[in-house]
């Protein structure tokens, strides 16, 4: 009650408004899959006081906002708990995110390889 009335006094009538603005709108993009749950789930905290959606309209929420890969594995998986949701996406992100920097790896060695071989290869060439 108390609550309420200190809310009513100090927090404009718009806040509520603004933040489920900014929850709707709310992406992934670039970030890492870890940093969109945390602040995504920042957002729901916020917003339960005045938001009614149930858990199906808040795990599309969640699942919209994703990157098309991962919205496509929490679908294709069935995936119907938010929380199982945050799991996935972050272990998937982590996969993705260890393969592709071995990947590169590999590939900057190939290319530390090939360049000393070329360096060999003039150096011999120049010697004979």
């Amino acid at each position: 009650m108390m609550k309420d009335g200190l809310k009513g006094k100090y927090v404009p009538p718009s806040f509520s408004d603004c933040l489920m603005d900014k929850w709707h709108q709310y992406n992934q993009g670039n970030k890492s899959a870890k940093k969109y749950v945390a602040k995504f789930d920042e957002f729901l905290i916020r917003c339960s006081t005045f938001s009614k959606e149930g858990q199906a309209q808040i795990l599309s929420r969640f699942r919209v906002g994703l990157r098309e890969d991962l919205r496509t594995e929490l679908l294709v998986k069935g995936v119907t708990e938010l929380e199982k949701a945050y799991t996935i996406v972050q272990d998937l992100d982590s996969l993705r995110f260890n393969y592709n920097a071995r990947n590169f790896d590999s590939k900057s060695n190939v290319t530390r390889v090939s360049s000393s071989s070329q360096f060999n290869k003039s150096s011999t060439q120049s010697s004979s």
